[in-house]
């Protein structure tokens, strides 16, 4: 699972703070579909998600899979796309309002995992930040930043 950090200045930390909720459900919401949607974009090309991962390593013996069902490249994590479709948002309560959390749901969190950590040999292929200093490339920080950055935008301006 991952949630979403993103550090404001002071003053507008103060600002944000006289505001009630500043982070609404509808941004909320938007944030986990408008990433989700980045994210398998993402892998879809044989790109991690995670900020510095690059291209995933390609499939040691694609033949062993059934059929034609692993192309040599990209290495785009899909075999029957039960792992991607998992990939899931749920908003969750905070000081600020509403926030967003990712997780992969239906027991499919074990493969990220696998994926995470090379399980049966295979190279190292993540997905999600871990909590241990990784983040979303530039262009996922890009989606949710901008979301943020609108709504509050429209609660400093009286409309939220």
């Amino acid at each position: 699972m991952i949630e979403f950090q993103v550090k404001f200045s002071a003053s507008l930390e103060k600002a944000l703070a006289d505001a009630v909720s500043p982070i609404d459900q509808r941004t909320a919401e938007q944030v986990g579909v408008q990433v989700i949607k980045e994210m398998k974009s993402l892998v879809s090309k044989g790109i991690s998600p995670i900020d510095g991962e690059g291209k995933f390593p390609k499939y040691k013996n694609p033949q062993k899979y059934p059929g034609s069902r692993k192309a040599k490249s990209p290495v785009n994590l899909k075999l029957s796309g039960d792992f991607l479709n998992a990939l899931s948002h749920r908003l969750t309560a905070e000081s600020f309002g509403k926030g967003t959390e990712l997780f992969f749901s239906n027991g499919q969190d074990i493969k990220e995992i696998g994926h995470r950590d090379g399980a049966r040999g295979q190279p190292e292929r993540p997905i999600m930040p871990s909590e241990k200093n990784e983040q979303f490339v530039r262009i996922i920080r890009d989606v949710y930043t901008e979301l943020y950055r609108e709504r509050i935008v429209e609660v400093l301006r009286g409309k939220g």
